[in-house]
């Protein structure tokens, strides 16, 4: 073989065996994508030779001022899959939110930093208005985003999964509370608008009684109804959690799949009041895998609903695990899953991979939230690397970005971009796979791909003609 040969052969195995997947850019899309790798290497250079790939910290300023992660914060990202009830936020936006909710109060023993309601205005005993502390100095919002986010387990002694658990029981008071429901999601909402996501699929428990839950999700209806008149492109659903935690919660999970039923069939989108749509979408079960009962526990349950109930689509946490033994991923694949939930370790089934293939199982990717609890420390190994050559569905996702701390879907783009050296085309599929494979009705999808199209176009005639330009300097840490 001479070196000529050698070369050809070269650039054509690096093509075939690169993260593209079939999509054709233009030529103006061809000419940003040159950006993007100019932004890239700026951003590397930026490093001077160490590279910071513990990607979502919107504190460190070296990745927060860099013109590549302003070009993924720009970036229209389509839909946002798999993200859980008041956890979309990062802690900072919660942070300046709560400060407007006088209700809220805070413990001052600077132990636990969990959040109780003034009932009747009487505030309680040891606590101290959250909007207080704050205002007054009594804790940095500093302190609190860092005592709310996963970067405090390391003063715990505790394992990861054990101290992200009682993250969310810091702010149970925010849960299942219709009033602030209505205020949280409206700010939400607008948030995810200003940050380029068209469409946001809530994964929400619904372990309440019927009445508090249902008056739960209309006031999430409510505010998805008054983003939407600024917004008319903005779209949301739920979908019903429950937990296969152990036997013992068993009933709180059969509880929530029946009022994720019943609810379906009460509360409809009807932001179009001529073509009624189904707000709660389908039902998903969560929690740590590798100490939970393992899926095929649910399987009897599964079944007879989709039977029953045809409308009711299953989106099932799976494959979130470095146990070598844990085979979730093909009990999902048997109950007929729409979507999984990460599916992390799916490398381990060669046959069970070619059928996801086959069947186009989309995979609901979350990279940031898959680093921070330990099972890809350094996302550069992300076994998602070598699923974006292989022909499976997949859409980034943020999972929980209150307690990562990180900024919904924008970091998520921006470690692809870092740690996998995804491409402009590998974004723009990701973006749309996202739309395609969303519970939205076909009608929907193809009206919202065609919003995704006009802002997508926006953003390279933008970037092509005025390019990146560098982000505000922001103060802090």
């Amino acid at each position: 073989m001479t070196i000529d040969n050698y070369e050809e052969k070269r650039r054509e195995l690096v093509e075939l065996n690169s993260n593209v997947q079939g999509v054709i850019l233009r030529e103006k899309e061809q000419r940003v994508e040159e950006e993007l790798e100019r932004l890239r290497n700026e951003f590397f250079d930026s490093c001077n030779g160490d590279v910071i790939y513990d990607i979502p910290t919107l504190n460190n300023r070296i990745i927060q001022n860099s013109r590549l992660y302003k070009f993924c914060d720009c970036m229209p990202k389509g839909a946002d899959l798999h993200v859980h009830d008041m956890s979309i936020l990062p802690a900072h936006e919660l942070v300046e939110l709560l400060i407007t909710c006088p209700e809220f109060c805070i413990n001052t023993d600077r132990k636990s930093y969990d959040l109780v309601r003034a009932v009747n205005g009487e505030i309680p005993s040891g606590y101290i208005r959250f909007c207080d502390a704050v205002t007054d100095g009594y804790y940095t919002k500093e302190e609190i985003v860092y005592q709310w986010t996963i970067d405090s387990v390391k003063e715990s002694g505790e394992t990861v999964w054990e101290y992200f658990e009682k993250l969310f029981s810091r702010h149970d008071v925010l849960s299942n509370n219709p009033d602030f429901a209505r205020k949280y999601y409206d700010y939400t909402f607008r948030y995810c608008c200003r940050h380029g996501i068209m469409h946001i699929e809530i994964h929400l428990m619904l372990t309440e009684s019927q009445e508090l839950c249902s008056e739960y999700v209309t006031a999430i209806r409510a505010a998805y109804y008054d983003v939407k008149k600024e917004h008319p492109y903005f779209t949301v659903r739920i979908i019903g959690t429950g937990v296969k935690d152990d036997n013992e919660q068993l009933d709180l999970t059969k509880k929530c799949f029946q009022n994720t039923v019943s609810l379906q069939k009460l509360i409809k989108d009807e932001s179009n009041p001529d073509s009624p749509r189904n707000f709660i979408i389908g039902f998903d079960l969560a929690n740590e895998e590798d100490s939970s009962l393992p899926l095929k526990t649910f399987a009897p349950m599964l079944l007879k609903a989709k039977e029953l109930y045809p409308d009711l689509k299953l989106y099932i946490h799976g494959g979130e695990s470095l146990d070598a033994g844990n085979d979730n991923l093909i009990d999902a694949f048997l109950l007929g899953v729409t979507r999984v939930g990460h599916g992390l370790n799916l490398y381990r089934y060669p046959d069970l991979h070619a059928r996801y293939v086959r069947s186009e199982i989309c995979l609901e990717v979350c990279p940031i939230s898959n680093q921070r609890l330990g099972y890809t420390r350094d996302l550069r190994n992300h076994p998602v690397t070598e699923y974006l050559k292989t022909g499976l569905v997949m859409a980034l996702c943020s999972d929980d970005p209150t307690y990562m701390e990180h900024q919904e879907l924008s970091d998520d783009f921006f470690a692809a971009v870092v740690c996998w050296g995804a491409r402009l085309s590998d974004l723009k599929v990701l973006a749309i796979n996202s739309i395609m494979y969303s519970g939205l009705d076909e009608k929907d999808k193809y009206k919202s791909l065609g919003e995704f199209k006009i802002m997508w176009d926006a953003f390279i005639d933008s970037v092509e003609t005025q390019g990146i330009g560098l982000p505000e300097v922001n103060e802090g840490p």
